[in-house]
């Protein structure tokens, strides 16, 4: 236990520019963690569709649905089949999302005082809830009415930690002075 106070403590002071870091990420950085965090939160989609018995298409055309606009008053059941159009649509948008979120995170954990990984674990659920509650009902409905909360949080939490794990072991880049 004495280890994790050590691991907060020291996560937690401030550098020579009062908390603000003199290094940065490079973007490519946070796009390469954010597609990675992607792929981990696809695994969990998947398991998720096993689990639940909704099949592993449900959460990708959910996410399709954000496009596909004649699926807004769609049944459940239709989001539980393969649907190329689907797949394609769903997989562009997760893609680009968790490389937008990716380097967001390159661009955010720098400015903050202490440690990548722990403030993932912060940034990250902030980031993703914020864009559930505040965006999805707007731009996507159906995934807003129909996604399953629990495995939601998962799969971000998941990501979260991919992301972090990834910058805590990438190199940064000095800003000029």
């Amino acid at each position: 236990m004495q280890n994790v106070f050590h691991f907060v403590a020291e996560s937690i002071r401030e550098d020579s520019r009062g908390g603000i870091s003199a290094h940065i990420y490079p973007v490519q950085t946070g796009a390469v963690g954010g597609v990675l965090g992607g792929a981990a939160m696809v695994i969990v989609a998947i398991m998720y569709g096993l689990v639940s018995g909704r099949g592993i298409w449900y959460p990708v055309n959910l996410i399709a649905a954000a496009v596909i606009r004649q699926w807004q008053n769609a049944p459940a059941e239709m989001f539980m089949q393969f649907n190329p159009t689907g797949l394609i649509f769903g997989a562009a948008i997760h893609i680009m999302l968790s490389v937008v979120i990716g380097v967001l995170f390159a661009l955010l954990l720098p400015t903050l005082p202490g440690h990548p990984l722990l403030w993932a674990f912060v940034v990250g659920p902030v980031l993703w809830y914020g864009a559930l509650f505040a965006a999805l009902p707007l731009l996507n409905p159906v995934m807003a009415q129909h996604v399953d909360l629990p495995s939601f949080f998962v799969a971000h939490f998941v990501y979260s930690l991919v992301v972090g794990l990834w910058l805590e072991r990438a190199p940064q880049v000095k800003l000029a002075a």
